[in-house]
């Protein structure tokens, strides 16, 4: 968690308000030329307006008591709308001098003949004073209320904001921006997970970051901060001579980044209540605190979705091997019987067993020359090496080329090809497209009884070629629809050829034309069986002269 170094009173800055009310006492506060300016421009324009409405009181016969409650009224009105608390005095004592200078004997000079005039000026001024200095302070009640309320709602706004977002570099992000807009001066943050060679850098106003090299000067303290999880650097014991202050991002002694800041950096022309204050360095602590909970949730968040797909990835590796070592036994024991009987009895055979016996031994091992690439095919497509390597191809050509590739058992089979009247030209991977083709036309094969009719067609639409592969069989439930281009999901449907399919087929299918930026769909094909469709990306040929 977040180490605070404990500050005596004596040294401990002190708040807005504090300054404020000390400034009213003592004649200290925020001063420069342009301000008194400012200040002396609104104090005698009060003024000029009091005495306009004192004259004009006189010449009604209002009492000179009423004229000096207008006096004492300019004077707080000006303790409202000066900065200072210097031109809060300079008022008190200039109203005094001017209602002596237009209402009081002799007019129109300082002299005073009346005996009780003195203590009337000494009165004015002592309520003026007064005057002054408490609407100081409940100024500086209100100023510092104002500015409470304002960080507090930043508090929330980012607190808000960090529990809506699950990206790591989206909550150092926010984080910085607002710890930016709360100090009103630069910010650091240093990403442990990227080292802290580099750092972002957030200025005020703005909402996003500049990523910069870190200065050697800098990297030990970051280090140290990050190894020990404390506070270093200005005002503290570890690297006090650092002109910046560095405190982690952490939860449950881990160290996720490293937040740094000068706090000598303010503007002192700024107003009192604008500049950091220890309430805002317990604003700057919860809202750091806020990040370590974020990021935490974040962490674990990811380490939940790594689990959830290692878990995935184990069990299709369990799922995969028992498929495997249940399938593979069948055409693998059929491949040894046979080849066994043709060994020991071959010449005993007659032609037409040992033609019988060949064909079963040559269609067991093309079923597994076809197992053993949809495998591949799958294991480069799931660890993300399978690269696309695409050329115009006709269309016509790839469905030919698949013809040559399909099922032996085929020719018990109407396979009726309607290619589209025009040419198309598609930017694919033929390979791997006619791979897609083979596998759904042994599909529909595999899973319709002989003399089905398979249709293989192709259309050209706005910007893509559309090829379908559809069958009269059985068709697929419609439960099992949504399943049919999952990993190992063979269905229910009875096979033609005993052999147990390992449900690789349409999954590698989708997958390959999923990696063309297409999709693959199914649908009912009316009467009865199945239409599988699926589209690619089609491209002009300009040809020149």
């Amino acid at each position: 968690m977040l180490s605070i170094k404990s500050e005596s009173s004596a040294d401990r800055p002190k708040s807005p308000a504090q300054k404020l009310i000390k400034a009213a006492f003592t004649g200290a506060g925020p001063v420069n030329r342009r301000s008194l300016l400012v200040d002396f421009a609104i104090y005698n324009a009060v003024l000029a307006g009091c005495t306009l409405i004192g004259l004009l009181f006189r010449s009604l016969g209002f009492s000179d008591a009423t004229i000096i409650s207008v006096y004492i009224l300019g004077v707080l009105v000006s303790a409202v709308l000066v900065t200072s608390y210097i031109s809060n005095i300079i008022v008190s004592f200039e109203a005094m001098i001017v209602f002596n200078f237009f209402f009081t004997q002799p007019l129109f000079t300082l002299h005073a003949y009346d005996a009780e005039y003195p203590v009337t000026f000494v009165v004015m001024l002592i309520v003026s004073f007064i005057s002054t200095t408490v609407a100081a302070r409940l100024k500086a009640i209100a100023v510092q209320s104002d500015a409470t309320y304002a960080r507090t709602k930043l508090l929330f706004d980012t607190a808000s904001r960090l529990h809506m977002l699950s990206d790591y570099h989206e909550i150092l992000n926010t984080t910085g921006v607002q710890l930016a807009k709360l100090m009103n001066k630069p910010v650091c943050i240093y990403d442990m997970m990227k080292g802290p060679e580099q750092y972002l850098l957030f200025a005020p106003g703005e909402s996003s970051a500049r990523e910069l090299p870190t200065d050697a000067k800098i990297l030990g303290p970051v280090k140290w901060v990050c190894r020990f999880n404390e506070e270093a650097g200005s005002g503290t014991d570890r690297f006090p001579s650092s002109t910046m202050r560095f405190l982690p991002v952490s939860s449950n002694e881990h160290v996720y980044a490293v937040v740094g800041y000068d706090p000598e950096s303010a503007d002192d022309e700024r107003p009192v209540a604008d500049k950091p204050s220890q309430f805002d360095r317990g604003l700057i602590v919860s809202i750091l605190g806020e990040c370590s909970m974020a990021l935490e949730m974040e962490k674990i968040r990811r380490e939940k979705e790594e689990e959830v797909l290692r878990r995935k990835n184990e069990k299709l590796r369990a799922d995969l091997l028992r498929a495997i070592s249940h399938d593979l036994r069948t055409p693998l024991t059929s491949i040894s019987g046979n080849a066994s009987n043709l060994l020991t009895s071959g010449a005993e055979f007659d032609e037409e067993m040992r033609h019988r016996l060949y064909s079963d031994i040559y269609d067991d091992s093309v079923w597994l020359i076809s197992l053993v690439e949809n495998l591949l095919a799958v294991s480069r497509i799931e660890d993300g090496s399978l690269q696309l390597h695409t050329k115009l191809e006709l269309v016509d050509d790839i469905i030919a080329e698949a013809l040559l590739h399909i099922d032996r058992r085929s020719s018990e089979y109407t396979i009726i090809n309607e290619p589209c009247e025009e040419t198309l030209l598609v930017d694919v991977d033929g390979r791997l497209i006619v791979q897609v083709l083979i596998n759904l036309i042994n599909n529909a094969i595999r899973y319709t009884p002989p003399g089905t009719t398979i249709r293989i067609s192709s259309t050209g639409m706005v910007d893509c070629a559309k090829i379908t592969v559809s069958d009269d069989g059985p068709g697929i439930p419609d439960d099992e629809k949504e399943q049919v281009f999952a990993m190992f999901y063979s269905g229910s449907g009875k096979v033609t050829d005993s052999k147990r399919s390992l449900g690789l087929g349409l999954a590698l299918c989708r997958s390959i034309v999923r990696a063309h930026g297409c999709e693959i769909m199914l649908d009912d094909n009316m009467p009865h069986g199945c239409i599988f469709s699926f589209t690619l990306p089609m491209k002009e040929v300009t040809l020149h002269d």
